[in-house]
């Protein structure tokens, strides 16, 4: 630093222009983040959704061996067995 000049003073004064644009800014950065942000959890519950869907169409035997929750393989075989039942049910009702 030189001796010989006296430092710059800090502005304590900003114009009423200047600091609604920067609250503006401030504002259009944050819902932009949250937009992005919704958006990333919007993608991510439509690849679970399509996972999902795939997954149900499986055999349980696959199921297991690709190394499926025990708790997926069953609900599979119990959504295929009340399937097969209510398909009973109703040829049994039209006298089949």
């Amino acid at each position: 630093m030189n001796t010989h000049t006296i430092p710059r003073t800090l502005r304590l004064y900003r114009a009423p222009w200047r600091s609604l644009t920067e609250r503006l800014l401030a504002a259009a950065r944050l819902r932009l983040e949250h937009w992005l942000e919704r958006r990333v959890a919007r993608r991510e519950a439509d690849l679970a959704l399509a996972v999902e869907h795939e997954l149900r169409h499986l055999d349980p035997r696959t199921l297991s061996d690709i190394g499926a929750p025990q708790g997926l393989v069953g609900q599979h075989r119990w959504q295929s067995e009340r399937e097969r039942w209510q398909q009973e049910r109703s040829l049994h009702s039209r006298g089949w």
